[in-house]
């Protein structure tokens, strides 16, 4: 018998209780965006000494196609599920959110599940697999449905600015009326400008940083969902994808970042070998109210810095975080003042 649905008012399951709801096959489907739990929220700390049962809830958390929020950041169930946080009110966001975008969220878990394990080739195949999926999904149709008309695309030709100086080729990201949104143009010309580090062996470096008054406040929205359809979208992302390229040449990048980081304005850097912030940056991530998740990379880039769960944190509750607490995470490598911002 499936225990009763859960919301944020209500407790989380004992590991006992859990044990004895995955014994049963139909309470196990019911943990599902299909089922009647899209989420399903758990004491990490054991209220019984019984191994068989902590057995159990070991083998089954990783695998239900719904995210798992712990309660409790120790105890031995902590490993084992998607995030966790210190109690009940502390998910409310999480549990709101998941509410709202049960599908993305469970893509979104499945996912991170999968790219913890993975290559960086293979979580980004796996990233934009699933992103396409969502793409045609009925919560980004509804976001769409909800924007504003969108302006006619205009050509930019120096949606990215290269300059080589000496041995470093200083890479400037150059839409400050537009908060530097990464647009196609902006991918296009990015990539070409990494490619000069697989031409040129001889260039030891490139930086990376924003022109303007941030360093990117992530996709350009105009363009969500422009493409003919997600298959296209998917095959373009095989073709010409960033983060790929600067995760191949990471030991040689460096990106200095400033303010707004959303989206792919972090997804990107963090592929980095070293990533710098001034003081008053910040990290978001915001796709899953857009019935996506983080589609430039983030779920291989951001994983491998901070880990699995804070990843899943990041993209559930789509809070911000400054830079002292990407520093202490890992997600960036410093914090200094620009001298050019």
């Amino acid at each position: 018998m499936a225990p009763t649905s859960q919301c944020s008012e209500h407790p989380p399951l004992s590991m006992s209780a859990l044990a004895l709801a995955l014994s049963n096959p139909w309470t196990i489907e019911s943990f599902s965006p299909v089922g009647s739990h899209p989420l399903l929220l758990v004491d990490t700390r054991p209220d019984v000494d019984d191994d068989d049962a902590l057995a159990q809830c070991i083998e089954w958390l990783p695998r239900l196609p719904c995210p798992v929020i712990g309660i409790g950041l120790s105890g031995p169930l902590a490993p084992y599920t998607d995030t966790n946080v210190t109690s009940v009110a502390d998910a409310r966001t999480l549990l709101n959110n998941i509410r709202s975008h049960p599908l993305p969220a469970m893509t979104l878990m499945q996912l991170l599940r999968h790219n913890q394990d993975a290559s960086v080739d293979q979580g980004l195949l796996a990233e934009s697999l699933a992103y396409s999926t969502l793409q045609g999904g009925a919560d980004f149709q509804d976001w769409l449905a909800r924007q504003p008309g969108r302006p006619t695309p205009t050509v930019e030709q120096n949606a990215v600015l290269s300059e080589r100086r000496a041995d470093t080729l200083h890479i400037t990201l150059n839409r400050p009326q537009a908060r530097n949104a990464f647009s196609r143009e902006m991918r296009d010309q990015l990539t070409e400008a990494l490619y000069l580090l697989t031409m040129e062996p001889q260039l030891q470096r490139a930086i990376i940083s924003g022109a303007g008054a941030c360093f990117s406040v992530g996709g350009d929205l105009t363009e969500f969902g422009s493409y003919g359809d997600p298959a296209s979208a998917h095959a373009i992302r095989a073709t010409r994808n960033v983060g790929r390229l600067i995760d191949q040449h990471r030991q040689r990048i460096e990106c200095r970042l400033h303010r707004a980081c959303i989206g792919a304005g972090i997804e990107l850097p963090a592929f980095a070998g070293r990533v710098v912030a001034t003081p008053n940056s910040f990290f978001q991530l915001p796709e899953l109210s857009m019935g996506l998740i983080p589609g430039a990379g983030g779920t291989m880039s951001i994983l491998r810095r901070i880990g699995r769960q804070r990843t899943a944190w990041l993209a559930l509750s789509g809070k911000r975080i400054n830079a002292s607490r990407a520093l202490d995470w890992g997600l960036i490598d410093a914090i200094e003042p620009h001298s050019s911002h």
